[in-house]
């Protein structure tokens, strides 16, 4: 059976954590793996989260299956929090979420239920977040490529993206990010947000947003600006939504796929398909993480100490993006890096070949994800000296 089964190349990503972690140099500096750090490299529990976990497990009387759609007033919770408690999305029905196992779990059920409804295809702009094609093409899709990030300029190439996307129409499907676009930090403006809207009520495809980094650009609500519109202004919406990040439970495999439809019944239909999809791949999701997600947010408390921890953590890796440009400038390399400060989350994007990033790592021991993806949660004020000059070396070459 298994005779010829060639041994596959490591993932990029993982591999090159694992290439860091073996890496013995006292200057390594890893900015390649997605996860909130802090300055001494460590992923914390965030304190509601381990406040709710000692809760529920005091509360806890069963280990019994969950239901189908979910953790207890796991759904309920986060359908408020993405569209406001009182918001017309939610009292209408027309809404509706289902539990995943973490956001790849949300954009996998989302692929098999666009598969199943004969989509045409799904454009996303380039760069996008490298397990998005693996993900959406496992479901069965054709997932094309357009013009969204000029690398030359650190800046959206918006003109492009909207003539592309013009070409749309029904049955297509348009990948959008949530806050904090993953690999670049570059987002799209409310205003630009509004022209996308308009050009989707027009040609009538359907926009999926990618929802992973919720509460790390502006704030949670300024963050929801592009569900709640398009929901508002749209007839049919798909989201796909993280809890890894916000809430610190990457291992916990938190997240959730979320429709806006034109009504309840249509809501509830896609839902049952949704559920159909999840039996027949993992029957029912991992319930701990979606009931500490339920906990904190059913208590005023702990979603207030919840909320207060994402501020910070948000402010921290703005501090970082400030600290790598400052200390750019300083090193005399003007303002080559000065939009890292304008972007939002943790990634950017370093003007870097391939061949710069391999150089970086043999001969700096920095790591760098593809060419030039970095997690500033990885700068600090012991390692930016180390960081830019080796940056400074290698772009003067």
């Amino acid at each position: 059976m298994f005779a010829k089964t060639d041994l596959l190349p490591p993932d990029a990503i993982l591999g090159l954590t694992k290439l860091a972690a073996a890496d013995q140099r006292e200057e390594k500096i890893d900015l390649g793996v997605g996860v909130y750090r802090t300055v001494d490299g460590a992923t914390p529990i965030m304190r509601a989260v381990d406040l709710a976990e000692k809760a529920m497990i005091q509360k806890e009387t069963t280990k019994a299956y969950t239901p189908a759609d979910g953790a207890p007033g796991f759904c309920e919770a986060i359908l408020k929090l993405v569209f406001g408690s009182d918001s017309e999305q939610v009292a209408s029905g027309r809404t509706i979420a289902v539990q995943s196992p973490g956001g790849c779990g949300a954009l996998r059920l989302a692929g098999e239920l666009l598969a199943r409804n004969d989509a045409a295809g799904i454009s996303a702009g380039a760069p996008t977040w490298a397990n998005h094609k693996p993900l959406l093409t496992a479901a069965g899709l054709n997932v094309h490529m357009t013009p969204y990030y000029d690398a030359k300029s650190s800046t959206i190439d918006f003109d492009a993206f909207i003539t592309s996307i013009k070409k749309l129409g029904p049955g297509d499907v348009l990948l959008l990010h949530g806050a904090c676009h993953n690999p670049t930090g570059a987002d799209l403006s409310h205003e630009q947000i509004d022209a996308v809207t308009d050009i989707a009520a027009e040609r009538g495809f359907l926009p999926l947003i990618d929802t992973a980094y919720h509460g790390f650009a502006a704030n949670l609500e300024t963050d929801a600006y592009i569900l709640r519109e398009m929901t508002r202004r749209l007839p049919e919406v798909l989201i796909t939504y993280s809890c890894s990040k916000n809430f610190g439970l990457y291992r916990e495999r938190t997240g959730a796929i979320i429709f806006a439809g034109r009504n309840s019944d249509q809501a509830a239909a896609v839902k049952s398909h949704i559920i159909n999809i999840a039996r027949a791949s993992y029957s029912m999701p991992p319930a701990h993480g979606g009931a500490i997600v339920s906990e904190i947010l059913h208590s005023r408390e702990m979603a207030q100490i919840w909320r207060d921890e994402l501020a910070a953590m948000n402010q921290a890796v703005r501090n970082n993006r400030k600290l790598l440009v400052d200390t750019a400038r300083e090193a005399g390399l003007g303002n080559q890096l000065s939009y890292i400060t304008e972007q939002n989350g943790m990634f950017s994007l370093l003007p870097l070949t391939l061949e710069d990033v391999t150089l970086l790592r043999e001969e700096f021991a920095i790591y760098i994800v593809g060419a030039g993806r970095i997690n500033l949660c990885g700068v600090n004020a012991g390692n930016v000296g180390h960081l830019v000059q080796s940056l400074s070396d290698v772009l003067n070459r």
